[in-house]
């Protein structure tokens, strides 16, 4: 898993070149715009005017606590997908001899790309959700080893996320609002990883793909987002095995130790 950045680890020097690279940025989108876009970017909800360099230390302390966030959820999902042996388990950090009555087991974290490359099917719902999110004007994706983050103004409003062989979406909607409708839902607010986008879909079938939509133009409503439409794109993968995946780091093995089982 890769660190969470520091900002303590930034100097002056490097926040200064970063903010003359975003003044650029957005001289040249605002140029393109025909109006200015201060305050506008995905990061400038963390900023402070009062600062030096404060495009650059905004950007930095965004990235850090999305970091963070993707962290928590990423151990989240590992925690659930983790077999039920696994509380016995320790991870080693080296390759080491297995001690007596243990034995050294290679497993897969297998990230949210590698497995939409795998799976043709869930391509198509993924297809049909993405283009959905699409419409929705000054919406920003990212993609991280465990999930696809969809933020408006900086605040996170859906969310993609792959548990087995399930595409699941997440949405910054209230839970409490659909009850005893058609839409089946889980209501996982209970969870801090989960505060900003309580209301968890898994899209299973066409159907649901269906409500999905219906749901993600709720969110839009709910949030002052506008629809505007765009190209339908096409965000099938051709099938790759295993291996290959590991080469592009798609796929991460490690190793447990895992009790063995009794003959």
């Amino acid at each position: 898993m890769v660190g969470v950045i520091c900002m303590k680890e930034f100097t002056e020097e490097m926040y200064a070149e970063r903010q003359n690279v975003l003044d650029i940025e957005k001289w040249l989108a605002s140029e393109s715009a025909g109006y200015d876009l201060c305050g506008s970017f995905a990061y400038c909800a963390r900023c402070d005017k009062s600062e030096t360099h404060p495009c650059a230390r905004a950007e930095a302390r965004c990235a850090e606590e999305t970091q963070k966030e993707e962290q928590a959820f990423e151990e989240e999902l590992e925690t659930l997908e983790t077999p039920a042996e696994a509380p016995e388990e320790t991870q080693p950090e080296e390759a080491a001899e297995a001690p007596a009555g243990y034995e050294l087991v290679t497993r897969y974290r297998r990230s949210f790309k590698s497995r939409l490359i795998q799976n043709e099917k869930m391509q198509d719902f993924y297809t049909e959700i993405r283009n959905a999110l699409s419409e929705l004007a000054d919406l920003h994706s990212r993609v991280s080893q465990a999930c696809e983050n969809f933020r408006f103004h900086g605040d996170r409003i859906a969310r993609l996320s792959i548990g087995g062989k399930t595409l699941t979406l997440y949405l910054a909607l209230d839970p409490a609002a659909y009850e005893d409708t058609k839409y089946r839902y889980e209501d996982v607010s209970d969870r801090k990883t989960y505060a900003e986008t309580p209301m968890k879909v898994r899209i299973t079938s066409k159907r649901m793909v269906k409500y999905a939509k219906e749901l993600i133009a709720d969110l839009a409503e709910k949030h002052g987002v506008t629809v505007v439409g765009h190209i339908p794109m096409d965000y099938h993968a051709p099938y790759e095995e295993d291996a290959a995946l590991i080469k592009k780091g798609l796929i991460k093995p490690y190793q447990v130790l895992v009790k063995k089982k009794k003959k």
